[in-house]
């Protein structure tokens, strides 16, 4: 985190040496620090959402200037979410060995490395790369201040992730044991890529000289997959649903789409 903030720092930095007023620069840049209420929209009948989850990012914007009324808006941001899920009954299991849950072409119980888990919630945190690209639509500066919106389209690419789940560890002998798996790996669980069309609202105050305070608040909604879907290689799933009938148990992944309610707020120069 602080190698990330120094170079975020110096980049800024480096913008400013270009001193214009802040109405007529052609490339601002600098700090931008966000929070967000995170709206999942879980598809699958085994998971459901376990209250809001959230999101903290901490990157740097960039804004080229394209008419006094019009910029273009990206730059890189670190996002690190907070996804929360619980199962829908008793019946959602998974196997793991150590830290890993095992996908279903890799189960082999007989030779006592792997334990099934019955999976009651889990706490998934993801860590994203975050590209936004976004067309800025502004007013003149009005006394200090300017008013914007923007509409674009936010890209993220998945660089880690690790689960809590509770629950317990099936035992042969002495069936359900009440336990806690932390920091568990599910390869391929998230999707790497994620993508969110929106709009936010905002305000830009020049408070001295060329460096602007920036606040504003949008909502982005994710047209792609939160979780990788396999089609009709289920031996790539990782969990499965207890037999209902004599069909035996039903192999699954996790399914869901996210809405971003976020704010949003920036140091320019």
């Amino acid at each position: 985190m602080k190698k990330i903030l120094l170079l975020i720092a110096g980049i800024s930095f480096g913008m400013n040496t270009m001193a214009q007023d802040a109405e007529g620069k052609e490339v601002q840049a600098g700090l931008v620090f966000g929070t967000s209420i995170l709206m999942q929209n879980v598809t699958s009948d085994y998971f459901q959402k376990d209250g809001l989850s959230s999101d903290l990012s901490i990157g740097m914007n960039v804004n080229f200037s394209l008419t006094e009324s019009l910029a273009f808006c990206t730059g890189v941001e670190f996002d690190f979410e907070t996804l929360k899920y619980k199962a829908t009954n008793n019946n959602l299991y998974y196997v793991y060995e150590g830290k890993n849950i095992i996908p279903q072409s890799d189960v082999n119980l007989s030779g006592g490395q792997q334990s099934v888990y019955q999976l009651d919630s889990r706490v998934q945190k993801a860590t994203y790369l975050t590209i936004p690209t976004m067309l800025q639509f502004r007013t003149n500066f009005i006394g200090y201040f300017r008013y914007f919106g923007k509409f674009g389209l936010r890209n993220s690419f998945l660089v880690k992730s690790a689960i809590n789940d509770m629950g317990g560890t099936l035992d042969p002998l002495l069936g359900q044991g009440s336990d806690s798996r932390e920091d568990m790996k599910a390869k391929n669980d998230l999707f790497f890529m994620k993508s969110a069309v929106g709009m936010s609202l905002g305000a830009e105050w020049n408070f001295v000289g060329t460096t602007c305070l920036v606040a504003e608040l949008g909502y982005y909604y994710g047209f792609t997959p939160l979780h990788t879907q396999w089609n009709t290689d289920k031996q790539k799933n990782y969990y499965y649903a207890a037999p209902s009938s004599q069909l035996g148990p039903t192999q699954i992944n996790n399914s869901a789409q996210q809405g971003q309610l976020q704010f949003k707020l920036s140091i320019l120069f």
